[in-house]
């Protein structure tokens, strides 16, 4: 997975002429991923748990946010990729940070269900919107900073 993570980056980096960071690119190609994740983790709440919309909506952000978390600190970061005790202070800081970016999402898509978008077509609008938010607060605070804290420890 983090082959075609790489891959597809690379392809869409240059078929942007190179305009576009890379990491950016390759942060919404997982995220692309992550919506996947998400959607699957949420129907299948909807559906085989008959969890109301909100419920499985919040479990769904939950779980692809751990795996978007873990497949960007393998591929997109991975020039600064977390190992040992920081992946867990990482995945920490990085709950910590995007938090507003799921609550974005989290009050989009329940406002655009209420006003009866499919489950669905409602997600994928509160994931859009956080996106933006999530790439830069997780570059700026997650990677950047601890592996700043780790280059520092090292002197």
């Amino acid at each position: 997975m983090i082959n075609f993570v790489n891959r597809v980056s690379g392809l869409a980096h240059r078929f942007c002429l190179g305009l576009l960071p890379r990491s950016l690119i390759s942060f919404f190609t997982v995220g692309a991923l992550g919506m996947g994740v998400h959607l699957a983790i949420m129907k299948a709440g909807m559906i085989v748990l008959q969890l109301d919309f909100r419920i499985a909506n919040l479990i769904a952000m939950i779980g692809a946010a751990t795996f978007n978390y873990y497949f960007n600190n393998a591929a997109t970061f991975s020039d600064k990729t977390l190992r040992g005790r920081s992946i867990l202070v990482g995945y920490a800081l990085y709950m910590g940070v995007t938090s507003l970016g799921l609550a974005i999402s989290m009050g989009v898509s329940t406002i655009a269900y209420a006003r009866g978008l499919p489950p669905v077509i409602a997600a994928v609008c509160g994931i859009v919107c956080g996106s933006m938010w999530n790439y830069l607060m997780s570059y700026a605070f997650v990677w950047r900073l601890i592996t700043a804290v780790i280059a520092k420890r090292a002197r």
